[in-house]
């Protein structure tokens, strides 16, 4: 291991020198080509030597030369995404998720969406456990680079997933702009699953946030579609959103054992089963009275509801 730690600092030394200029050096300007092959040949030592954080100093100087001074975006992305993939090594995961965002935007502005979508695809979901709000920021990335190609399913999917780690995160707000977001892409895919998943997500999300209002205008939004009118989603969740209006609790919870709701993905799944329903009401007993049950109705009826969301 001390043998590629000293390999290591060798290259390092070569690459400062190709750097420097003067007459000594007989160059007048850097050459950055042997700079950048000898900061990589650096990362190679240091890794080997398992010393991850110094190989990542070494490939973030080495995405620097490659990006600003040889103009190659596309191999600077490359050796961000490795230093990531190190950074996730020694659970650095705050510096993973900022190169990997970093490599999507140079991938994407050497004209490689396709490319910068399925690295930060795959980036989000190495970040999934440790950093769900970061991992969210990269799946919505990814659905912005899958767009671009018109690749509406995937660009779909990316939302959903980065809606489903907001939702872990406890952000609640935001995981219904993306839901909105995804609602939009999956109407302009051919396959009609797609809006409908993404349509019921959107309801449970806004009555997990509590909004009845938002839940309702989104299922408005899209029930005029006949793919979304016809699919299993529909039923179920015009079942649900009547039962809040109507405050009714017993038929909000039946609703809620569909396995349309039970079999979401595992955050959806428990966002649904949180959503707030009126308490079932209880009958009054017999000798209270036809006259003490409707004068004490009104009173009960507040009561049950407080804090509720229907």
């Amino acid at each position: 291991m001390s043998s590629k730690i000293a390999e290591a600092e060798q290259h390092i030394k070569a690459a400062e020198d190709s750097l420097k200029t003067g007459l000594l050096k007989m160059r007048r300007s850097p050459d950055y080509d042997s700079a950048a092959d000898e900061y990589a040949k650096a990362a190679a030592a240091f890794r080997a030597a398992r010393e991850f954080k110094r190989s990542q100093q070494m490939l973030v100087k080495t995405a620097d030369i490659t990006a600003n001074h040889l103009k190659n975006l596309f191999h600077a992305a490359k050796h961000l995404e490795t230093a990531a993939l190190l950074a996730k090594e020694v659970k650095n995961y705050e510096e993973a998720a900022e190169w990997l965002a970093k490599a999507g935007r140079m991938l994407r502005e050497n004209g490689n969406p396709d490319s910068a979508s399925l690295m930060l695809e795959k980036g989000a979901k190495m970040l999934e456990e440790p950093l769900p709000e970061a991992s969210a920021r990269l799946y919505s990335d990814s659905a912005e680079a899958a767009d671009i190609e018109d690749k509406v399913g995937q660009a779909a999917q990316c939302l959903g997933h980065a809606c489903r780690m907001l939702i872990r995160a406890g952000k609640l707000d935001a995981a219904a702009d993306v839901a909105r977001r995804r609602v939009g892409q999956a109407g302009r895919d051919s396959n009609p699953d797609t809006l409908s998943k993404a349509v019921l997500a959107l309801v449970v999300v806004e009555l997990g946030r509590g909004d009845l209002v938002a839940a309702r205008k989104a299922f408005n939004d899209s029930v005029h579609v006949s793919s979304f009118q016809t699919g299993d989603d529909c039923g179920p969740l015009q079942t649900l959103l009547e039962a809040c209006e109507q405050m009714d609790g017993d038929r909000g919870r039946q609703a809620l054992q569909n396995p349309v709701f039970r079999y979401m993905d595992n955050e959806f799944a428990k966002l649904a089963r949180s959503i707030r329903l009126p308490e079932a009401r209880q009958k009054p007993s017999a000798a209270g009275g036809a006259a003490a049950e409707a004068a004490g109705a009104g009173a009960e009826d507040a009561e049950e509801f407080d804090g509720g969301l229907c």
